[in-house]
């Protein structure tokens, strides 16, 4: 059997769909499935089967697969572009991908409420999951100490910085915070939508308690989150983030928009969540785990119960099992 999965950027990105990606390649050689990623540029082969990510930037690719594999077998993994943008903006391209897939997959329930009718009967749910660096826990300076952790205030945003992203959300919401609150907010990520570098260089003058790291590593990035507080998810839209999902099994909470693909990871019941775009409701979470212990306790119980879910195990299962029925 043979296997491409898509992504439709270039060689070496980060993007969260090449991770994706490079993570489902793994799962189907440690099965002993031969696989491959696409990337943008790369031809397609002659194979069995096409895990296309991104209905409309992949459609390229699904057009390529079916012309060379008149029986080859399409699957589209809807990424949260395709959930919260194209399919509700009519895309034409990216509803005739869904046309041709012979299997939709989400990466979590709740993002089936997006999916147009026509189409659901398609659709199979594979629980992302995370895969922390080998040795990442260990190689690490940890806060032991809940107090301690409380006095530092550390608070951190990871991911690129594009509009949909809304990055500098807790910005605003830091500013909202009396300055006698002992709180440190940094941003982890590169510039996606070139707007935003303007908008990210002014609030590092204006305010003192922002940091915003560009370039860091993936593993870096990951110690922030590991020594924060808690992780701010301000997005418009998601299709499950992975920072979210890094967030959670590293038993860090997550203060998060509540749109489907955040409430498809974090849980209907969880009490981190606040409105999309509404400043004075983030500020007031924020301020909330900086000074109520008992509340953060909760948070983070409430994180640790999903973390279960994004077992890479469970994924791979699911992906396998996908592949059998499809076959």
């Amino acid at each position: 059997m043979k296997v491409f999965i898509s992504a439709p950027y270039e060689r070496g990105s980060v993007q969260g769909n090449c991770i994706t990606a490079e993570r489902l390649v793994s799962f189907f050689l440690d099965s002993g499935v031969d696989a491959s990623v696409l990337y943008l540029g790369d031809r397609v082969g002659a194979g069995d089967v096409l895990v296309a990510l991104h209905a409309r930037k992949s459609r390229h690719f699904i057009d390529d697969f079916l012309l060379l594999n008149a029986g080859g077998r399409v699957v589209v993994y809807l990424t949260g572009t395709d959930l919260y943008s194209d399919i509700r903006g009519g895309c034409e391209v990216c509803l005739s991908s869904l046309e041709l897939a012979d299997v939709i997959v989400i990466s979590q329930g709740a993002s089936m409420a997006s999916v147009p009718d026509a189409f659901k009967s398609k659709v199979v749910v594979v629980h992302k999951s995370i895969d922390l660096p080998e040795g990442f826990v260990s190689d690490l300076e940890l806060v032991d100490d809940g107090d301690e952790a409380l006095e530092v205030g550390l608070i951190s945003v990871v991911g690129h910085l594009r509009a949909v992203k809304q990055p500098f959300l807790a910005v605003e919401a830091l500013s909202v915070l009396n300055e006698e609150c002992e709180v440190e907010l940094v941003l982890l990520g590169n510039v996606v939508d070139a707007e935003m570098l303007e908008i990210g260089e002014e609030w590092c003058r204006r305010e003192s308690r922002f940091r915003w790291f560009r370039g860091v590593e993936h593993v870096d990035a990951l110690r922030w989150v590991r020594r924060s507080l808690v992780t701010v998810n301000s997005s418009l839209a998601e299709g499950g983030a992975n920072s979210v999902g890094e967030s959670i099994v590293l038993g860090v909470p997550v203060l998060a928009t509540r749109v489907e693909g955040n409430v498809g990871m974090l849980g209907e019941d969880y009490e981190g969540y606040f409105g999309v775009g509404d400043v004075g409701e983030l500020a007031a979470l924020m301020k909330r785990v900086l000074v109520d212990a008992v509340f953060l306790s909760r948070l983070r119980e409430q994180v640790g119960v999903r973390a279960g879910l994004l077992r890479p195990e469970r994924e791979k299962l699911g992906w396998m099992q996908l592949l059998e029925n499809i076959l």
